[in-house]
Formats: C-alpha cells, sequence, structure tokens
C-alpha cells in the first residue's frame, strides 16, 4: 500500500477523535512510511494482502486506539 493511504486513514483518525497530533505532519508521515514499508515486507516475504494490511495497520496505530 501506498504511505499516502496510511498518512490519509491516520489524518482522518486523529481529527475524528481529536488528538492534537492530528496537525502533526512529521509524526502522520513517520507512522504512514513505516505502515507502508510493513506492508511492502510482508508482502514480499509472501504474506496474503490482508494479513500484510493487518500488520501495518497495526503499526500505524500502534498506542492511539
Amino acid at each position: 500500500m501506498d504511505a499516502n493511504y496510511y498518512s490519509s486513514y491516520l489524518k482522518a483518525y486523529l481529527t475524528e477523535v481529536t488528538d492534537q497530533r492530528k496537525d502533526d505532519d512529521d509524526f502522520i508521515s513517520a507512522r504512514a512510511d513505516a505502515a507502508s514499508e510493513e506492508y511492502e515486507v510482508q508482502c514480499r516475504a509472501g504474506a496474503p494482502p490482508a494479513c500484510a494490511q493487518e500488520l501495518a495497520m497495526g503499526i500505524l496505530m500502534e498506542g492511539l486506539e
């Protein structure tokens, strides 16, 4: 998945829950990049896309839910 997908998802989530980090582009970008990287790594390792997505979302949302 593209980092833009994860960035948009996280920004929408942070806005919805009125988290002050909703405007922290560095935080959002770092999380989105890490999630995108995890998705790529898992797919290259042979994980099904749904599994790779679940692991990537875990990184994106770590400590937020």
